[in-house]
């Protein structure tokens, strides 16, 4: 029962604190804002951050004008006190404060069981005391519902020779943060990116570890090719390896700040920001490793700070704008109007949000909403140029793009330069990939010509001539690389001089590719129990010679079954054997495929490679009339080296007959051997 001066009353258990410090903010940088953002609030002019990897500690030492007992009891321990409504919504240096809920210092808890504070204010009066979460939850659980709990601070030592006022909060018993040098220096990164205001010259400066926090400590401006700017500060200073158009200036634009309610720009709009959004050179740039113990930080993403601190680690995520342009956008908007004294106040308690259903809010969402799309836009146009520009610098493709006609055509080609210029194909690869693309494109526009021959009338020879051969082009280009994409693999074969070493390799390419034995011999496809059908068959077959191992394999193509056994090397046998055994091979595929269907529709054709000819085959006309008895069973046999020679042949043949067929094909080597002039 409440006492007789008020009827009712509410208390506040300290299990609040549970939910606003021990467990409200999710990682170790956010945490050390807090402490950093009160020094900015106490008007410091430096913050000294210290990682002690030894003893495990965190101290943070600023030269803010400190406090007395009175602040502490009345202001840092008061949970919830809100200065600006206490008349403090400046500080006597005139800086607008970063807090405003009254609870930051309780963040501390969510990386720490303890923290120790000690402040010297002017008149020399110092203040020691230590915050220890297990004492609070024990506080926390002897409270009951009549008897709010209290927690009494314990005071320390002051034990520090600070000769100027100001605060030091030194964070022990750290919870999950495992203090290394790679833990340090992420942290150091990360402190950086919370804040807009790091190397503002003297008016306030943070230094990790001795070293002073700078631009350049964000670590992320220098993966910026394209920047778009909102306000008077040029940001694109910091950006080394911007894109740069044909007077080798940086490409970024600076874009309009205000705007009104309902988002639409305005040069005298109600909101106004400043900050900056980027483009990356590639996607996989923006893949930050995180502090060890921590989860690795993803730079794609656009933070939004208020008062120079962040506030919203990402709005990125609330637009559905698709395409692979948002995987290479990261920036940094600072919207004060968020925070105005005068307004509610939209943060989330974890001050890691903003709430989404505020006008301002809703006004800043549609604001970027149009912008995003003005600079997925802008920035398919610069990546186009630039493609471009890189692919002309080619005089061989410049050639060959000036002809392009129609000109229409010369648009889409750009496409195909900018998509190479994004995919960051290192520079000794590119002329390569322009061939590709350049090919690519042609086939593209085949089709493209192949629907104009409906349109072009009997009568006019020329203009259909020039359409067909183009096209004749094209095609005499794609069998061209067919080509010469076996040849190479035929190479390989020949290079194979010992017999041992062949029949491993051929057993390896053989089976696989049938065009070996065959140029029409395209496509097979196996079929596992046909195989196991004539292995049995294969047991059952006498073998005549000793070591004869029997390696027989089976494949459809083109409505025909092919049976084919590689013999080893070494071995020599008579005609006879062979044939007896692939002609028994043929005779259980027949039986097999009977079963579906009637074999005369699928002929079968059995083909014995070895590596030395049968017996009495150094006699031509021996070997020709075995030759003849056998084609009637459609049984062939080959050496390794036929094989080989024979293919090598039959496609150097074709290679040297369209050697100058077509320009296209010369045009192809080169773009692809130009070397650029240093």
């Amino acid at each position: 029962m409440s006492d007789g001066e008020h009827r009712y009353e509410m208390s506040i258990s300290l299990n609040v604190l549970r939910h606003l410090g021990l467990s409200l903010y999710s990682n170790t940088p956010s945490v050390l804002a807090e402490v950093i953002a009160n020094a900015w609030d106490a008007d410091a002019t430096r913050v000294d951050v210290e990682f002690d990897c030894p003893s495990k500690t965190i101290t943070i030492t600023d030269n803010g004008f400190g406090m007395d007992r009175g602040d502490i009891n009345d202001k840092y321990l008061y949970v919830g006190y809100q200065k600006r409504i206490a008349g403090d919504s400046h500080t006597p240096k005139g800086r607008k404060p970063m807090g405003r809920k009254g609870i930051g210092k309780l963040s501390l808890f969510s990386i720490a069981n303890k923290f120790e504070v000690r402040s010297l204010k002017n008149d020399g009066d110092e203040e020691a005391f230590l915050m220890d979460a297990k004492k609070i939850e024990e506080a926390i659980q002897s409270e009951d519902s009549s008897t709010p709990g209290r927690y009494y601070p314990e005071p320390i030592d002051f034990g520090v020779d600070l000769k100027r006022q100001g605060t030091i909060v030194k964070i022990t018993e750290l919870k999950k943060l495992r203090l290394t040098e790679a833990a340090v220096n992420g942290l150091k990164k990360k402190i950086a990116r919370r804040f807009s205001f790091v190397d503002s010259g003297d008016e306030f400066n943070v230094f990790v570890n001795k070293a002073k926090v700078t631009f350049s400590d964000r670590d992320y401006f220098h993966k910026a090719r394209f920047l778009f700017q909102y306000g008077d500060y040029d940001y694109s200073q910091h950006c080394n390896k911007l894109a740069l158009d044909e007077e080798n200036k940086k490409i970024f634009e600076p874009r309009q700040c205000r705007f009104n309610l309902d988002g639409q720009v305005s040069g005298d709009g109600t909101y106004e920001i400043h900050g900056w959004i980027a483009i990356a050179h590639h996607s996989n740039d923006l893949d930050d490793k995180g502090v060890e113990g921590e989860e690795d930080d993803n730079l794609n993403k656009i933070t939004i700070a208020m008062r120079d601190k962040v506030a919203q680690e990402d709005i990125l995520q609330e637009y559905r704008l698709g395409g692979m342009i948002t995987k290479f956008i990261y920036g940094e908007i600072n919207a004060d109007f968020l925070d105005d004294d005068n307004q509610e106040d939209i943060a989330t308690s974890s001050r890691q949000r903003i709430y989404e259903h505020d006008p301002r809010y809703r006004a800043l969402k549609a604001f970027l909403d149009s912008e995003l799309r003005y600079i997925w836009k802008k920035t398919n146009e610069w990546k186009e140029k630039k493609g471009l520009d890189d692919a002309l610098l080619n005089p061989h493709i410049k050639d060959w793009y000036e002809s392009l006609h129609p000109r229409s055509l010369q648009k889409s080609a750009k496409k195909i330069f900018a998509g190479i210029d994004q995919a960051g194909i290192d520079k000794r690869h590119k002329n390569k990939m322009y061939a590709n693309g350049v090919l690519a494109f042609e086939a593209l526009k085949m089709n493209y010509a192949l629907d104009k021959l409906e349109e072009i009338e009997p009568s006019n020879l020329d203009t259909f001539l020039e359409v067909l051969a183009d096209v004749d082009a094209i095609e005499a280009a794609h069998y061209h690389k067919i080509v010469q994409e076996r040849l190479t693999a035929i190479s390989k074969l020949r290079n194979a001089t010992q017999e041992n070493v062949k029949e491993r390799i051929l057993q390896e390419y053989v089976f696989d590719h049938l065009w070996l034995l065959d140029p029409a011999w395209e496509r097979a496809t196996q079929q596992q129990h046909m195989e196991e059908t004539l292995q049995k068959v294969v047991e059952g077959v006498p073998q005549k010679g000793e070591s004869v191992r029997v390696d027989i394999r089976y494949r459809k193509v083109s409505g025909e079954h092919v049976i084919i056994e590689l013999k080893r090397a070494s071995v020599q046998q008579p005609k006879t054997a062979i044939e007896e055994q692939l002609r028994k091979y043929v005779a259980a595929v027949k039986v097999e495929i009977n079963k579906h269907g009637d074999e005369r529709k699928y002929p079968i054709k059995s083909i014995c490679i070895v590596g030395r000819l049968p017996q009495g085959w150094e006699d031509e006309g021996n070997r020709k009339n075995d030759e003849d008895s056998l084609r009637p069973y459609s049984i062939r046999i080959l050496t390794y080296d036929e094989l080989i020679d024979n293919a090598y042949s039959a496609y150097s043949k074709f290679l040297k007959a369209k050697a100058t067929a077509g320009d296209l094909q010369g045009l192809i080597e080169k773009i692809e051997k130009h070397t650029p002039e240093k």
